[in-house]
């Protein structure tokens, strides 16, 4: 103890706790502006993973609010890394950061040892940290914010009291913007694997072990799984329900081993679906019960112009017959379903429902439905126009956006600083 007393005080004598306080500072202020803006970027994404965290401690009946946490959590933890960086409401910013690692690193800590979720979903789809990397990671930064907290006094104030509000008003606005974009429409950046261009029929079915898959039948009001080699009997009073995939299945990073496509008699049928014509127009729903109705007019003439042309068009969303036999009475949609994992199609796309364009088992393009100039698509046939062509999104020219918008109203400091300083001089 008395070695390490003697060593602070060195460390004071010769400024190295003020510089130590700055990095602090500096570490805990990005990570939590990082952390704030993967989940602005993704909200929906965020309401995924706080959905799964409240069916796992059992508080279903709350997860209608999962995204309005998402978007409360993200300006929450953009806010207090803006502080943090600044130097701005030291004691507010330190307390509140404070708190919050109390709580989430004992949280990482119960995930690295039971795994009730595959990732804690801490930074999207942005940077999928392991449980025990997302618990090291949380043991390093309570770290560095108890030294923070003692020593808030000797952060530094980076921009003046005048100049930072303009600052934060102006970024603040910016993930607002990010968070509408993810919500109503797709995120402005897609780290997801399923981009245009991205293939989903190669290497298929050659990586997937069926028997694997997990079939779900039900019976008197009670469902049991069973494997596809061990299937109750056609007469044994067991109906269909669904067929998932397991979790590590899902989880293997490539969408052409995630992606498994089941019809309505639970047979597989990826490969047909998806490269089964030229073309295939996908109207893609993880839950019909959530899916917003009010673009019912463009569905429908996607799905006229699809049987003009002989393209095939799916519906692809979880089993649930009671949904779609809802959907079909609201829309009268005479489209036929397929069925995959709702986790795989939340992952496929954000919007519910979202609309996917292939090409020959290629991603072309995928939009929200009110994003579709529908008059341009179906003006002529695909081959003959740009929509029947690969659309590509540049995600490096994207992010480079976002880093200009984070510190574009920084350039403009210090020459104001300095105009400042010249007028005090001239008087």
């Amino acid at each position: 103890m008395g070695v390490a007393l003697l060593i602070y005080e060195r460390l004071k004598s010769v400024g190295a706790v003020s510089a130590l306080t700055v990095v602090c500072q500096l570490l805990i202020g990005a990570t939590f502006v990082f952390s704030g803006l993967s989940k602005a970027i993704d909200p929906v994404g965020t309401s995924i993973k706080i959905t799964e965290y409240m069916m796992h401690f059992g508080l279903g009946s709350l997860t209608g609010l999962a995204m309005g946490m998402s978007w409360l959590l993200s300006l929450i933890e953009f806010s207090l890394g803006f502080f943090v960086i600044i130097g701005h409401h030291r004691i507010m910013s330190a307390f509140f950061v404070s708190i919050f690692m109390l709580v989430m690193t004992p949280l990482s800590l119960y995930l690295a040892l039971y795994n009730p979720v595959d990732d804690c979903g801490c930074f999207g789809d942005v940077w999928v940290l392991s449980n025990w990397g997302t618990f090291a990671k949380n043991v390093v930064l309570l770290a560095l914010v108890v030294w923070l907290w003692w020593h808030r006094s000797k952060q530094k104030v980076l921009l003046n009291r005048s100049y930072y509000a303009l600052y934060y008003y102006v970024e603040m606005s910016g993930v607002l913007v990010l968070l509408f974009l993810g919500t109503w429409q797709l995120p402005y950046i897609d780290f997801r694997a399923y981009r245009p261009g991205v293939s989903l029929v190669e290497e298929k079915m050659s990586q997937t072990d069926d028997s694997d898959y997990i079939i779900v039948y039900e019976k008197d009001g009670e469902q049991r799984e069973f494997s596809l080699d061990a299937l109750p009997a056609e007469d044994s009073g067991w109906t269909f329900v669904e067929t998932r995939q397991p979790a590590q299945q899902i989880h293997s990073g490539s969408p052409a081993s995630e992606l498994v496509i089941f019809d309505e008699e639970g047979e597989e049928v990826t490969r047909s679906v998806l490269a089964g014509s030229e073309y295939v127009m996908l109207l893609i729903s993880p839950d019909l019960r959530e899916a917003r109705e009010h673009d019912i007019d463009r569905i429908e003439t996607l799905y006229e112009y699809a049987l003009e042309h002989e393209y095939a068009f799916y519906c692809l969303t979880q089993r649930d017959p009671g949904a779609i036999e809802h959907w079909q009475f609201r829309t009268g949609s005479e489209y036929p379903f397929v069925y995959a994992d709702k986790q795989v199609i939340e992952t496929m796309i954000r919007s519910n429902p979202g609309f996917m364009l292939l090409h020959n088992g290629t991603i072309l393009w995928k939009s929200h439905l009110s994003g579709i100039d529908v008059p341009l698509l179906t003006s002529a046939k695909l081959s003959e126009q740009s929509l029947g062509q690969i659309q590509p999104i540049n995600r490096k020219l994207r992010v480079f956006w976002v880093i200009v918008w984070l510190i574009a109203p920084l350039l403009l400091y210090l020459p104001l600083q300095i105009v400042k300083h010249s007028r005090k001089l001239s008087k």
